[in-house]
């Protein structure tokens, strides 16, 4: 039986990471250096990694109404980042993926992120940068585990 206070404790833990992850991390993400919204940006960073799902679903997984999705995909089609495509098997669906443009884009965004980071951490000693990284490895492990 697992003891309730030590999921408390990863549950505040976790908790924490997004709030140094949205405060510290991704301060790239403001409309000044990306030339998106995040929610725009979060959109295409889910279809980087898996290129085309349907309007449905993209909603469902970044918790977007469908109203708000149509216009979401609407301002990214009006940029030339994503497209809209029916389903051949069922036309009530409507698929969007990401375009050539959008992938650079995405690209580019990264490389400015991680310039960002690669920033912040130019203020630690070596002796944390080693122990972050060892700790981050753990820590992908443990989460990648969580369904």
């Amino acid at each position: 039986m697992k003891d309730e206070k030590i999921e408390d404790q990863a549950s505040d833990f976790l908790m924490q990471m997004l709030e140094f992850y949205h405060d510290k991390l991704l301060k790239v993400e403001k409309v000044g250096l990306t030339g998106i919204h995040q929610a725009q940006l979060r959109l295409m960073f889910h279809l980087y990694t898996v290129r085309m799902l349907s309007m449905s679903t993209l909603g469902k997984k970044l918790y977007i109404s469908k109203p708000y999705m149509t216009t979401l995909v609407d301002s990214l089609i009006k940029e030339g980042l994503v497209e809209r495509h029916p389903d051949p098997y069922d036309r009530r669906v409507i698929n969007i993926n990401i375009t050539e443009k959008g992938q650079e884009k995405i690209e580019s965004i990264k490389i400015q992120m991680r310039d960002q980071m690669k920033n912040l951490l130019s203020n630690l000693q070596e002796s944390d940068l080693i122990t972050l990284c060892s700790c981050g490895e753990k820590l992908i492990g443990v989460v990648s585990k969580i369904q």
